[in-house]
């Protein structure tokens, strides 16, 4: 099947319906339309980022409106275009489709040629089908996450730990499920990021070098996990907040920070192996970015404990276990599985 992504503005949802249905009935053709295609109980960035990252061909309908407009219709147009640079020249996967006489709203768009959908959209759309046949339904790109069973792909990077078996870690959780496919990329970074706070070091990350999130190594992952050794620490409203497990980037909400710091002591109380607690901070914020779900101030030895006395941690990992509140909110039932796989195993490595 050619997977075909459909980016569009608000105001032109009509147009963009029309053009799902019409493609949609194409026996050959996959397309991705947010308003039909997005999973319950899935944050929408995420999901929309891995759609444009898993399709043969991205289309932007292009109006006064689109072309005009901020907002996500632009995000989802960059992200293409960042897609668009594996590609060889030769080869074609954004396709710009005009609703009616505008400007393309990048400079690199202007070097591409555009089909119009008006004054004759049945025109326009045999013209579509036409690049779609043209072109061979390999791309440049590695195979798509739904190819290979998985969902959603996750980059786990040691900053300072110096952890001989995160390779090892990655191979088990993705040996145990099929939802989220773990990878280790390495990475180099200079930083001056640790501070005393109340006499602990602790890890500040909002000062860490922009040079890591422009790590080319990430971009086919959707979501980073930075591993550290220090309690985390980071300010809001003029607030130094400090001594965390974890914490999402507040620079990009694509990388997210887990402090090992305790955890030897915590997982040894807790009669279970490190790693696995590793995967037990891991699998929280998983959560926190892909769906709805958050923490809880009720310390009830559930992953979305906030555990703002740190040992509290030591109840979760002996239980492994949701909470029923928290576990009935995961609507996605491979998501589900997947989490109970990772609870379940005992993760030796």
């Amino acid at each position: 099947m050619t997977k075909v992504f459909i980016n569009y503005a608000h105001e032109d949802i009509e147009a963009a319906r029309r053009l799902y249905r019409q493609l949609k009935s194409e026996a050959s053709i996959e397309p991705w339309f947010d308003k039909e295609c997005l999973l319950p109980g899935m944050k929408w960035r995420p999901a929309i980022r891995k759609a444009i990252r898993d399709s043969r061909f991205f289309i932007s309908l292009l109006s006064t409106r689109s072309t005009t407009k901020r907002g996500y219709v632009q995000k989802e147009l960059k992200d293409a275009l960042s897609i668009l640079e594996e590609f060889p020249e030769d080869q074609i996967f954004l396709v710009p489709a005009r609703l009616e006489e505008c400007s393309p709203p990048a400079d690199i768009l202007k070097e591409i040629q555009h089909v119009d959908l008006f004054p004759d959209w049945d025109d326009g759309f045999r013209k579509i089908l036409r690049v779609f046949s043209s072109v061979p339904t390999e791309s440049a790109q590695s195979k798509s996450a739904s190819d290979t069973g998985y969902e959603y792909r996750c980059a786990i990077v040691d900053l300072d730990i110096g952890l001989t078996n995160l390779r090892e870690i990655a191979q088990k959780l993705n040996s145990i499920q099929h939802f989220f496919h773990f990878t280790c990329p390495t990475l180099t970074l200079h930083h001056d990021a640790v501070r005393p706070i109340e006499g602990d070091p602790n890890l500040q990350f909002d000062l860490l070098p922009k040079s890591l999130y422009e790590q080319r190594d990430y971009l086919n992952a959707d979501l980073v996990a930075c591993l550290t050794r220090y309690p985390l620490a980071f300010e809001r409203g003029n607030k130094i907040h400090f001594n965390y497990f974890s914490s999402p980037s507040s620079i990009d909400e694509r990388f997210m920070f887990i402090s090992t710091h305790l955890l030897y002591g915590f997982t040894r109380e807790a009669k279970c192996t490190f790693e696995k607690g590793i995967a037990y901070i891991m699998l929280s914020q998983l959560l926190v970015y892909f769906t709805n779900l958050g923490y809880h101030e009720k310390t009830c030895g559930c992953p979305m404990d906030f555990c703002e006395t740190r040992s509290d941690m030591v109840e979760g990992l002996k239980r492994m276990k949701f909470c029923p509140e928290c576990f009935g909110k995961i609507e996605d039932a491979n998501l589900k599985e997947a989490v109970q796989a990772v609870l379940t195993d005992e993760l030796r490595v």
